[in-house]
């Protein structure tokens, strides 16, 4: 492939994700680039994805979908935006055959937090051991509760043109994206944000980074693991200490978020701005 090929196709892309309004993965922009037939063989995706990151202008959400450097959805300045802090209890891990038992979430503008949601969720599949153990929650304490179906618009409609957040996005974004594609209700749109990976970047020093661990690390309460609305109610503090965190580097807005990691090499003490300019030249 040629480098003035290469050059197109990053323009092509760099142009399209401008005006998207949330992130995207890999194979819509595949799609973009190659064509309906040719985007979702994985070697037209593995193309795509080297191009992407050999490029600073693109950036890589946590949820692994792409945006780019200027647009709208990384300009939002970090005490405006909206967070929408999700956690989920399952009845196993397998997207497809497990199902939702619980959602928690809360809705956090800036860093104060705005709005609460939690409610078990029906569900006919009998409850593992396991997970009834971990969780405390049984099949009888889901007698009365309302179906995913119930509350699915409730859920989007808090979602809808939010930062996802959760603390494993990997589990909790892919089971509710699922959740609503069966029911035929329009995945929102999401810009996904992981305080795991955070948590990597911002502080790398600490020995482990489970949600468990974080809050203790911090001082937040979280008398209810696995339980999603303490687990929720967790994940949001910790968030308020990274999002204090990364004010005091100097950084500003969404996008630094998804580049915490090479600020926080650069840190100065006494120099954070310019710490960040430096990263932008």
């Amino acid at each position: 492939m040629l480098s003035s090929d290469l050059k197109q196709f990053r323009s092509e892309a760099h142009e399209f994700l401008l005006g998207q309004k949330k992130p995207l993965p890999t194979p819509a922009i595949a799609r973009c680039l190659f064509g309906a037939r040719r985007h979702e063989m994985p070697e037209t995706q593995v193309v795509v994805r080297a191009l992407l990151k050999a490029d600073p202008r693109f950036v890589e959400t946590h949820d692994h979908c792409w945006t780019v450097m200027g647009s709208s959805i990384l300009q939002q300045n970090l005490d405006d935006a909206t967070y929408a802090i999700v956690d989920l209890e399952t009845t196993g891990s397998v997207i497809g055959v497990d199902e939702i038992i619980e959602i928690g979430m809360v809705i956090m503008q800036g860093n104060e937090i705005i709005d609460r949601f939690e409610t078990l969720v029906w569900s006919d599949r009998t409850i593992p051991p396991w997970v009834a153990r971990l969780t405390g929650i049984n099949n009888r304490d889901l007698e009365g509760a309302p179906t995913f179906s119930d509350v699915a618009e409730t859920v989007a409609t808090m979602l809808d043109g939010n930062i996802f957040v959760a603390h494993d996005i990997r589990f909790d974004l892919p089971f509710l994206s699922w959740e609503f594609a069966r029911r035929g209700v329009v995945r929102p749109a999401v810009t996904g944000l992981c305080t795991l990976e955070l948590s990597r970047q911002l502080w790398p020093d600490l020995a482990s980074r489970s949600l468990s661990e974080l809050a203790r690390h911090f001082d937040v309460a979280h008398d209810n693991p696995h339980r999603a609305g303490d687990d929720a109610e967790a994940t949001a503090a910790v968030l308020q200490t990274a999002l204090k965190d990364v004010k005091a580097m100097g950084l500003t807005d969404l996008g630094d978020l998804f580049r915490v990691e090479q600020f926080h090499k650069l840190k100065v003490v006494g120099s954070e701005v310019p710490a960040k300019r430096a990263a932008e030249s």
